[in-house]
C-alpha cells in the first residue's frame, strides 16, 4: 500500500537488489568485530539510522545510477531496490552488532570464565546453568579460554562446542523475531495510515532514492543547493577532526563540552548534564519532528537531572519513596509508563485490532491493511510468546516470572519501537529489564536461583543494549518499501531472509575475530564489565537478599516502595494522554518520561535542544513555506555526518589506523 493508503502496486523484488542487499550485510558483518572493536571506528552501524547504509545508498545512486546513466545509458538501480538495499542493511547490521551478536557469544563463554572462589560464582550462577545455555562451566575448557584470551599459533576454533549452545539461544531468538514480525504486522497500518506517522528515519533514504525525473540525472533532492551546503557542514568539521589520527598536532574542533563542573557545590553539584554534545543527524532529523516530541526529550532529560539536585537537598540518607532515585525513575516509574503506552497503543487500535481479528477468524487477507496473513501473524505472536516463556521453563525458572518478563519485555520493544517510528530518535534504550523489575517488585524469597540466572543471562544478552533492537529496523524497513510501492508479503520474506543469513555470518565474525584477538582485548563493555557487574549483582542478591522496602506511616507498612513507582509512572503518563487529547497547546509528550533516564539520552539531548529551538524559529518567525524549503538543508546535515563517518570508518579498515567515532560509541 501506499502511504495515503491506496494499494501497492506489486512491484518485483529483483534479484540483483537482495544480491546486493545480502552481498553488503555479510560483509558488514564480517568485518563489524574488526572496525568495532579492534580499530575502535565508529560502529559500522550502531543506532537505527545505520550511517554504513547511507554511504552506501549514496555509492549506488551517485556511482552506479548517475554513471551508470552517463556513462553506458544504463537505467540503474530503482527505488524500491535502493530502500530495499538500505532496509536489509540496517536489519542485518543491527543483529551483527547490539542488537545480538555483540553480546550473545560472550555470555556463553563469560560465566565459567570469571567464576572463581572469590566471587562464588560457581555457587550462586554455575549451578542453576543447563548445559545448553553455555559452552562449559569449566574456568579451564579451552573453548572458553580461547574465547576469551585469543588462540595460540596454531590453533583451532572449537566450533563444535558452540553447536548446542548456539541451537538454544538461537531458539528463543527466532521465537523473539516471530514476535517482532507479527506485531509490526498487525500495527503497521494503524500508525502509517491512520495515525499518519511520519517515520523520520526513513525519511532521508526515502528523499534520496526517489526517481530522477525525465532528462536529469539527479532528483529534486540532489539537485537542490541546500541539501548539498547541509552535506557539506559535518563533513568539514568531522574531516578535520578526523584528521588527528593521522596528524596528531592538529588542534581539535570541539563538538562536546565537559558540564560535569558547572556547579561544584552540592546539591547543585548533582545536576549532572553529562557532556554538551553536538550531533549533526539527531539535530536534522529532529527538524522533521512536532515540536512537542522534540521538546519534550530535552525537557524531561534536564527535569530528571534535576530531580537529584533535590534529592541531594533531602540528604544522602534519603530512604522510602525517596531512596534509591536512579532505580525508583528509570526502572519502576518508566516501568508504569511503559505499561501504560504499550496499554493505550492497543486501546488507539482498537478498531483496526478487531477487523484484523475478524480478518484472522475467517482466514481472509486485506492487501492494503496486512504485511503479513492475519493467520500467520496471529501463529507467530502466539508462538513467539509460548516459545520464550517455555525457554525460560525449560531453564528452570518460574512460570510466572517467566510470563511477567517475557511481556514486560515484548511491552518494552512495541513502545521504543513506537517512539523510532514516531520521533526518530536514532537509538533508543531503556532500564526496565526483566531482571531488574522481578527483583524489585517481589520480595527477593520469592524467587528462585533458576529464575535470577536465566533471567541475568537473557539480560546481558537480549534485554539490556536496546540501542540496535530488530523491531524498529523491521518497522522502518517496511515502511521504506510500503513508500517504494513494493510488495508488503515479499519484502517481509526478503527481510526474514536477511534475518537468518545476518545471524550466519555475524556469527561467525563475532567469534572468528575473538578467537583471533581475544575478547577481552577487544569489546570491554560486552566481555568484561557488563558480565562482571551482572554476574555480580546476581550473586549479591543470594547472598545478601535485599530488604524488601515500603512506604512507611510511623512503624505502618503502607505499600511497597517500587510498586508505588510504576503507578506514578501510570498515573503521569495517563495523565499526559489526557491533557495531550483534551488541549491543543499541552507541550508534553510521554517519550520524554520514556527515555529521560536513558545514556541515548545523555548523548543527543544537547542536540534535540538545538533542533527544537531551530524548529520554534522556522515556524514561528519564517513560516511553514520557509521551512519547507529548508528541510533539505537539515536532511543534509545527516547524509553528511553517515558519509564522513564511512570515508573514516574504511580508511581505518584499509590503514589498520584506529580512526574517530563520529557518532556516539
Amino acid at each position: 500500500m501506499a502511504s495515503n493508503g491506496s494499494p501497492a502496486t506489486a512491484s518485483p523484488i529483483t534479484a540483483r537488489a537482495v544480491g546486493v542487499g545480502l552481498f553488503c550485510s555479510v560483509l558488514i558483518n564480517l568485518v563489524m568485530g574488526y572496525n568495532d572493536w579492534y580499530l575502535h571506528n565508529t560502529l559500522l552501524i550502531g543506532n537505527h539510522f545505520p550511517y554504513i547504509a547511507i554511504a552506501i545508498l549514496m555509492v549506488l545512486i551517485l556511482g552506479v545510477n548517475v554513471g551508470g546513466r552517463r556513462v553506458f545509458g544504463l537505467a540503474g538501480f530503482n527505488r524500491g531496490e535502493l530502500v530495499l538495499i538500505w532496509a536489509m542493511i540496517g536489519i542485518a547490521g543491527g543483529i551483527g552488532s547490539a542488537g545480538l551478536m555483540r553480546y550473545w557469544p560472550s555470555y556463553m563463554a563469560a560465566p565459567a570464565y570469571y567464576a572463581t572462589g572469590a566471587n562464588e560464582y560457581g555457587t550462586y550462577m554455575l549451578k542453576y546453568l543447563p548445559d545448553w545455555m553455555v559452552l562449559s562451566r569449566d574456568p579451564a575448557n579451552t573453548a572458553v579460554r580461547g574465547f576469551m584470551e585469543g588462540l595460540s599459533r596454531g590453533g583451532w576454533i572449537p566450533w563444535g562446542n558452540w553447536v548446542v549452545p548456539m541451537a538454544m539461544w538461537g531458539a528463543f531468538m527466532a521465537c523473539l523475531y516471530a514476535t517482532n514480525f507479527s506485531l509490526v504486522s498487525i500495527f503497521f497500518h494503524q500508525w502509517s495510515v491512520r495515525e499518519r506517522l511520519i517515520f523520520p528515519v526513513v525519511s532521508v533514504p526515502a528523499m534520496m532514492a526517489e526517481e530522477a525525473p525525465a532528462g536529469s540525472l539527479l532528483n529534486a533532492f540532489f539537485r537542490n543547493r541546500l541539501t548539498w551546503i547541509g552535506i557539506a557542514i559535518p563533513i568539514v568539521i568531522w574531516g578535520w577532526n578526523g584528521m588527528k589520527s593521522y596528524f596528531p598536532q592538529l588542534p581539535l574542533l570541539p563538538m562536546n563540552w565537559y558540564s560535569w563542573s558547572l556547579f561544584p557545590d552540592r546539591p547543585w553539584s548533582e545536576l549532572h548534564l553529562q557532556d554538551i554534545n553536538i550531533y549533526f543527524t539527531v539535530i536534522g532529523l529532529s527538524f522533521l519532528l512536532t515540536t512537542e516530541i522534540a521538546f519534550s526529550f530535552w525537557f524531561f532529560y534536564v527535569l530528571y537531572r534535576a530531580s537529584y539536585v533535590w534529592i541531594a537537598w533531602l540528604g544522602a540518607g534519603a530512604t522510602g519513596f525517596w531512596g534509591n532515585w536512579w532505580r525508583s525513575i528509570t526502572v519502576f516509574e518508566t516501568a508504569g509508563c511503559i505499561l501504560v503506552l504499550a496499554g493505550f497503543l492497543f486501546y488507539a487500535a482498537r478498531k483496526a485490532l478487531r477487523e484484523w481479528w475478524g480478518r484472522a477468524r475467517a482466514g481472509v487477507s486485506d492487501p492494503e491493511a496486512d504485511t503479513l496473513s492475519p493467520r500467520l501473524a496471529l501463529a507467530l505472536l502466539v508462538g513467539g510468546f509460548a516459545g520464550m516463556i517455555g525457554w525460560f521453563c525449560l531453564a528452570g525458572a518460574q512460570w510466572w516470572a517467566a510470563v511477567i518478563g517475557v511481556v514486560m519485555f515484548v511491552a518494552v520493544l512495541l513502545v521504543l519501537t513506537r517512539v523510532v517510528a514516531e520521533s526518530g530518535l536514532i537509538f533508543v534504550q531503556s532500564n526496565v529489564i526483566p531482571y531488574d523489575l522481578l527483583a524489585g517488585l517481589f520480595p527477593p524469597a520469592w524467587l528462585s536461583g533458576f529464575t535470577l540466572t536465566s533471567m541475568t543471562m537473557q539480560k546481558g544478552v537480549h534485554m539490556f543494549d536496546l540501542r540496535e533492537i530488530f523491531m524498529p529496523y523491521l518497522a522502518n524497513g517496511v515502511r521504506a518499501a510500503n513508500q517504494a510501492r513494493v510488495s508488503m508479503k515479499k519484502v517481509m520474506l526478503v527481510f526474514a531472509v536477511t534475518a537468518v543469513v545476518a545471524v550466519a555470518a555475524s556469527a561467525v565474525g563475532k567469534i572468528v575475530t575473538s578467537y583471533k584477538y581475544g575478547g577481552v582485548n577487544l569489546d570491554l563493555g560486552a566481555n568484561i564489565s557488563f558480565p562482571a557487574s551482572f554476574f555480580g549483582q546476581l550473586a549479591d542478591f543470594q547472598k545478601n537478599p535485599p530488604t524488601f522496602e515500603f512506604i512507611r506511616i510511623g512503624d505502618r507498612r503502607v505499600f511497597p516502595v517500587n510498586a508505588a513507582h510504576v503507578i506514578v509512572g501510570g498515573i503521569l503518563t495517563a495523565g499526559m494522554l489526557v491533557m495531550r487529547a483534551t488541549f491543543l497547546w499541552w507541550p508534553l509528550h510521554p517519550f520524554g518520561l520514556v527515555m529521560c533516564g536513558t545514556w541515548a539520552m545523555d548523548m543527543f539531548w544537547f542536540s534535540f535542544f538545538i533542533g527544537w529551538m531551530v524548529k520554534v524559529f522556522f515556524m514561528n518567525f519564517l513560516g511553514a513555506s520557509t521551512y519547507r524549503r529548508f528541510v533539505p538543508l537539515f536532511l543534509g546535515l545527516a547524509v553528511g555526518e553517515s558519509l564522513i563517518a564511512a570515508f573514516w570508518a574504511i580508511l581505518g579498515l584499509v590503514t589498520g589506523t584506529p580512526g574517530i567515532s563520529v557518532l556516539p560509541y
